[in-house]
């Protein structure tokens, strides 16, 4: 059985096919193993838009559980920190090696650098639908 980063929200909308889950940043964030990557923790509040077949079964106010497999969330770092991180430092050496001008060095890192950010959010519909929450009844 696969680990879950689970979190406890409210559901403040429902709407066709989607449920917006409130969810607070709570004392459990203190002992998660994930606590370094995950975005729960730069925020004290976030609404999360969840896409579920059963919206039907849940209504606003509710309390209910969001998950999300850790490989998943482990994944997603790798895509938005770690391989963006290796595209700057890979073009960083490349520019110092390249150029004296300290201007292009500059430019030879962050032109790949925006590429990369670029094609992640042009393929970003295909990267959700990988990357799914789920909502549980507590």
């Amino acid at each position: 059985m696969s680990k879950q980063i689970n979190h406890i929200g409210t559901i403040v909308a429902i709407g066709d096919g989607e449920i917006s889950v409130l969810v607070e940043r709570g004392t459990a964030c203190d002992h998660c193993g994930s606590k370094k990557s995950c975005v729960m923790m730069t925020a004290t509040n976030q609404t999360m838009t969840i896409k579920d077949k059963d919206y039907q079964n849940y209504f606003v106010g509710e309390s209910v559980n969001v998950s999300i497999n850790t490989s998943l969330g482990m994944k997603a770092v790798l895509l938005a920190y770690l391989f963006p991180l290796l595209v700057l430092m890979l073009s960083l050496s490349l520019g110092f090696s390249c150029f004296s001008s300290e201007l292009l060095q500059v430019v030879v890192a962050l032109i790949p650098t925006v590429l990369y950010y670029i094609i992640l959010y042009r393929f970003r519909h295909k990267i959700e639908r990988r990357f799914r929450l789920t909502v549980s009844k507590l």
